[in-house]
């Protein structure tokens, strides 16, 4: 245990000290969605509609929770493989794996850091988001931290599956950018989900940040969360944790 809380430390510092990594993990959510909200015109418009829930709400409201699943995606799919393929690259884990430290206290530093992270830039995106735009509180702020935490453990798992096979940190980013910015599509960034056609939205809801998305706004909101999203993200959890182990490269 002590071991694992000076390599936790350790990670804290060297995170502190990478500009581009803190931007991306505390700072590029709440950017993100502060530019839709001031910057792209149209967004303060109400939605209008059948759906009693959404007909009230305004574009950019939509647009909230799904700034928690940037947060989600680009802490998971970027800093934290990224972080793990420079140590495979530079012969840190080989090293550890022949001391007492033992190469796995890294992996769970880092997967600590990362999630610690990755609350801290949904945090700063909410409450830039109330603060700026005006944005409602969720409906139930119980319901939306349990989907918020299974859909975080979901992307570490996909972060998981890159940092096990990446050679370099540089691989690692270029893989890990190349699924965030897809996983940003399917999690409604440019077009909400509610907003999506229908067959869109089903396919969506299949994918990991899709089903994430999804079921953050339902929650955020009031409505029924759909079983889809849930089951869909507790598969692709299992799944990906079982891959990553038995793929994962410690040199």
């Amino acid at each position: 245990m002590t071991a694992l809380i000076a390599l936790t430390r350790s990670e804290a510092t060297l995170l502190s000290r990478n500009p581009t990594a803190i931007f991306m993990a505390l700072l590029f959510p709440a950017a993100l969605l502060l530019m839709q909200g001031l910057v792209i015109p149209g967004t303060d418009a109400l939605i209008g509609g059948d759906d009693p829930i959404f007909a009230r709400l305004r574009t950019i409201d939509l647009f909230v929770p799904i700034a928690l699943t940037v947060a989600l995606g680009s802490v998971s799919l970027t800093n934290f493989p990224s972080a793990i393929g420079g140590y495979r690259e530079k012969g840190v884990l080989r090293r550890l794996a022949t001391t007492p430290v033992g190469p796995h206290r890294v992996l769970f530093a880092q997967v600590i850091i990362s999630g610690l992270s990755l609350v801290a830039g949904a945090v700063i995106a909410v409450l830039a988001a109330m603060v700026l735009l005006h944005a409602q509180a969720p409906q139930s702020a119980l319901l939306v931290t349990g989907i918020f935490v299974l859909a975080a453990i979901q992307m570490l798992a996909v972060g998981s599956l890159i940092a096990a096979r990446a050679s370099s940190a540089q691989n690692a980013n270029g893989i890990g950018m190349l699924v965030f910015f897809a996983s940003l599509f399917t999690a409604g960034v440019w077009t909400p989900g509610p907003m999506m056609p229908e067959p869109l939205q089903q396919i969506s809801g299949f994918t990991p940040l899709g089903a994430a998305s999804q079921a953050l706004t339902a929650g955020w909101y009031g409505q029924p969360v759909p079983l889809v999203p849930i089951v869909a993200m507790s598969l692709w959890t299992i799944v990906l944790i079982l891959l990553a182990v038995r793929t994962f490269r410690w040199c």
